[in-house]
């Protein structure tokens, strides 16, 4: 996401053909990391999508840990170190 209207609003600008393979097949969790300062979290359908994002100027690693349930997202926490 990218911040418009002054921050008011934000816009995608990860790859649209990712975007409709998730939304066609609902996978239970979608880790990206491409677009490094785009750290977030959000549902797209039943798919839960997470960037940690990255702080690689200021040697700082980003991460995500995730607790699974059986068919589900039951938890998942930023991590930095």
């Amino acid at each position: 996401m990218r911040p418009v209207d002054g921050g008011q609003n934000n816009v995608p600008v990860g790859s649209t053909a990712v975007c409709k393979i998730i939304e066609k097949y609902q996978p239970l969790l979608g880790l990206f990391g491409h677009i490094h300062e785009s750290k977030g979290a959000m549902k797209l359908g039943r798919t839960l999508c997470i960037n940690p994002g990255s702080s690689y100027g200021e040697i700082v690693l980003s991460g995500v840990l995730i607790t699974l349930a059986k068919k589900s997202v039951q938890d998942y926490q930023p991590v930095q170190g």
